[in-house]
């Protein structure tokens, strides 16, 4: 299952010490890796979103093993089709690579003013700057590469694309 990169995951627990959250709103659990270093490293409830079945069973059996099982909340579903009521000052975005402008559209409602969303993966283990002959890794990078420009360019957010980690961008709302 992949996670996010350590140097990734360095910023990650960075800003949230920074930003020092209430809530925090993680799109794409995977194994619980990250939702659980945003805990340690906060005080924040984290609701988190995962749409595989056995990832989002490993996680729960991970997490409830855990001093923070009480601070962080698994939702089994598509992100896509989950609505939340909540408002959020941090939302870590890591999930399907292709769906990510529609993440990012659908909860930037429930982002507080000044806070952030947290994108990994656009670099894409480099083949976003590489010419791509797999067809279909080609049209995922595309994608990518599409929410890249897409990003930097909403007039409600200032965003800043890192080359951390796996490629990062911290969209600070205003």
């Amino acid at each position: 299952v992949p996670i996010i990169q350590d140097e990734g995951v360095a910023l990650l627990r960075q800003l949230v010490q920074i930003k020092n959250p209430i809530r925090i709103l993680e799109i794409g659990t995977a194994i619980g890796y990250s939702a659980l270093n945003m805990a340690r490293f906060s005080n924040a409830i984290i609701d988190t979103i995962e749409i595989n079945p056995e990832s989002y069973q490993f996680a729960s059996e991970f997490i409830s093993k855990t001093i923070y099982k009480d601070r962080i909340n698994l939702i089994l579903g598509d992100a896509l089709d989950v609505d939340l009521d909540n408002q959020y000052d941090f939302i870590f975005i890591d999930a399907a690579k292709a769906q990510y402008i529609k993440f990012f559209e659908k909860f930037k409602r429930n982002l507080n003013q000044s806070g952030i969303i947290f994108t990994d993966n656009l670099i894409f283990h480099g083949l976003v700057t590489e010419e791509i002959h797999s067809r279909n890794l080609r049209q995922l990078v595309m994608k990518i590469k599409k929410y890249n420009e897409w990003v930097v360019e909403q007039e409600d957010f200032d965003t800043y694309i890192y080359n951390i980690g796996d490629g990062i961008a911290i969209s600070i709302k205003k």
